[in-house]
């Protein structure tokens, strides 16, 4: 019978951990996910080096886009031009991710662009770009309460 309970406790101990080991948030780094997603922004859609900037997503953006798919997916988005300056504004955890979203503006002499860059962290500190899009869905479907400005700025050059 005493064997019996602590056969039980220890299930429901394991149980526990495994429970809490889920439900603890994932601690990003917001300027290291920033720097990287400028670095995207200044290859991408400033200096339209797309093939340098392919080679900054993350292995699984790259499973989910072909090269030439991404060029035409960045051109369809500047059919009205391309910034010549973007900065890195907002930021939010995707809570239970290994992700955070960086919210950029680009801008040129007649134009505002906005774009929503999913960071998947490596778990060591660094960050690829995961997907990206123009921001539109993150306005419907995210909780603006999450969302939070960047104390420093980060712009592309």
């Amino acid at each position: 019978m005493l064997r019996d309970l602590y056969a039980t406790l220890r299930g429901l101990l394991i149980v526990l951990l495994i429970i809490d080991g889920c439900a603890q948030s994932i601690k990003h780094d917001e300027a290291a996910a920033a720097r990287r997603a400028i670095e995207f922004a200044q290859a991408a859609f400033v200096d339209q080096n797309f093939d340098r900037a392919y080679d900054l997503l993350s292995a699984g953006g790259k499973r989910h886009l072909s090269l030439e798919t991404f060029k035409q997916t960045v051109s369809r988005m500047h059919s009205r031009g391309f910034p010549t300056k973007v900065t890195a504004k907002e930021f939010q955890p995707m809570p239970g991710e290994n992700a955070i979203w960086i919210y950029l503006v680009g801008q040129n002499s007649e134009d505002q662009f906005g774009y929503r860059l999913t960071m998947e962290s490596d778990g060591h500190g660094d960050y690829q770009v995961l997907a990206f899009d123009t921001g539109v869905v993150g306005r419907m479907f995210s909780p603006l309460s999450e969302k939070q400005p960047f104390k420093t700025t980060f712009s592309t050059h």
